[in-house]
């Protein structure tokens, strides 16, 4: 019963953004809203399977600090955020605006994000108060970014950056978090970064999409 509830703290998070998303946007819809968390949880089958078989057949090796970072970047920047952004494409983009196709996306990071916190509770994950809070936030604001590359493409004005600033950012992230020494709390400022970065790209697409209206 202790656990059950453990798990259920994790949502919390999930459900708060879920809530103030419902009351502050006028676009929101609650099929969509539950659709995006769902194909979040989905996202996480193939990310295993990818990363699993990646690991299995010693694809990837770590015997340098640079060997650590390519490490991080493809097993958890690469394939997550590709695969967490494909999962955005049955979001109609042209019927809503890119404000809250990047709510829909950031619902769908959060998913993951507290998803993967329940599997660091019951791994016994090293560091798991710092994990656990800046795990939901990197998922939350690098599927932002994955989610405005999906929207540029919906609207035929498709811009790249957003998406590799999603696999490095999350890449560089868990690079971070490998450490046991104060080098792990580098992660904030990843965090933070990804935060300012969905902004700056948000506004960057807007003006793009106005422009390309006119």
């Amino acid at each position: 019963m202790r656990i059950v509830a453990i798990i259920a703290l994790c949502f919390i998070p999930l459900i708060a953004y879920f809530i103030c998303f419902a009351l502050l946007s006028d676009e929101f819809k609650i099929g969509t809203a539950f659709l995006s968390i769902l194909m979040g949880l989905l996202a996480v089958i193939p990310i295993a399977v990818a990363q699993f078989a990646l690991e299995y057949f010693n694809l990837l090796s770590a015997r340098t600090l640079m060997g650590l970072l390519v490490q991080a970047i493809v097993l958890n920047g690469l394939i997550e955020e590709l695969l967490k952004a494909a999962v955005l494409l049955p979001v109609n983009a042209k019927k809503i605006k890119l404000s809250t196709f990047v709510f829909y996306s950031m619902l769908c990071g959060l998913s993951v994000g507290c998803f993967e916190t329940v599997i660091y509770l019951i791994s016994g994950y090293m560091n798991i108060g710092l994990r656990m809070i800046t795990a939901v936030l990197i998922h939350t604001f690098c599927t932002g970014l994955g989610g405005i590359f999906i929207y540029s493409i919906k609207i035929k004005k498709t811009r790249i950056w957003p998406i590799i600033l999603a696999v490095l950012l999350h890449g560089i992230f868990n690079y971070f978090s490998y450490f046991s020494s104060p080098l792990r709390f580098f992660c904030i400022a990843v965090v933070l970064f990804a935060m300012w970065e969905v902004g700056l790209q948000y506004k960057n697409t807007l003006s793009e999409e106005e422009s390309f209206d006119n």
